[in-house]
C-alpha cells in the first residue's frame, strides 16, 4: 500500500514532533515509554459515599499494599458556590499512621479555595504523607463553616488515584 504524503500510521498511536511525542489523547511528552509505564501502574478506586451537611468523616480507601496516593477527588451532581461565610474544608488523613495528606484543608471558600462544579472532579490533591502502607486506612474529613449547601441528597464519589 502506498501512503503517498500521508504519514502511515504509528504502531502505539503516537507521531514523533521536535516537542516531544504525540500520544493519543493530544498530550505531547519527551519520553513516551515512561509515559506509558506510569499509566499503566495508575490505579483508581472509587468509592460512593452518603451526602453531608455538617462535619462528617468517611472511609474511602484501604491500602491493598505499601502505595503512594497520587489524587484525591470528590464528585457531586451537586455544586457549592465558592463562600467566605458558608463554605466546606476539606481534610485527607491516613488514620493508620495519624497524618494529614493535604498541608492545608482544601475549602470552597472565595479567598484560597474553589468552589466545586457539579459533576466534575474536585481535586483535594495530596501535597504530604503520600506514601501509604499496606493496609493504611483513609479517611476523608469535612467540616462546614456557617450554612454551606446542604449535600445530604446528593450523589456523591471519591476517587482515589494510586501507584
Amino acid at each position: 500500500m502506498t501512503w503517498g504524503l500521508m504519514q502511515a500510521p504509528s504502531p502505539i498511536g503516537r507521531v514523533e514532533t521536535e516537542e516531544g511525542y504525540g500520544m493519543a489523547d493530544n498530550r505531547t511528552v519527551k519520553d513516551p515509554v515512561a509515559e506509558m509505564a506510569t499509566r499503566a501502574l495508575k490505579k483508581t478506586n472509587v468509592i460512593k459515599v452518603t451526602g453531608w451537611d455538617q462535619a462528617k468523616q468517611r472511609f474511602i480507601f484501604v491500602a491493598p499494599h505499601d502505595c503512594r496516593i497520587d489524587d484525591v477527588q470528590v464528585v457531586s451532581d451537586t455544586g457549592v458556590s465558592a463562600s467566605d461565610v458558608n463554605y466546606y474544608s476539606f481534610q485527607v488523613q491516613d488514620l493508620s499512621a495519624g497524618m494529614a495528606l493535604l498541608s492545608s484543608p482544601k475549602t470552597t471558600r472565595v479567598t484560597g479555595g474553589t468552589a466545586i462544579t457539579a459533576d466534575t472532579p474536585y481535586s483535594l490533591a495530596p501535597n504530604q504523607n503520600q506514601v501509604v502502607s499496606d493496609g493504611a486506612v483513609l479517611e476523608l474529613q469535612m467540616t462546614e463553616t456557617g450554612a454551606a449547601v446542604d449535600l445530604t441528597g446528593a450523589e456523591i464519589i471519591v476517587v482515589v488515584e494510586y501507584t
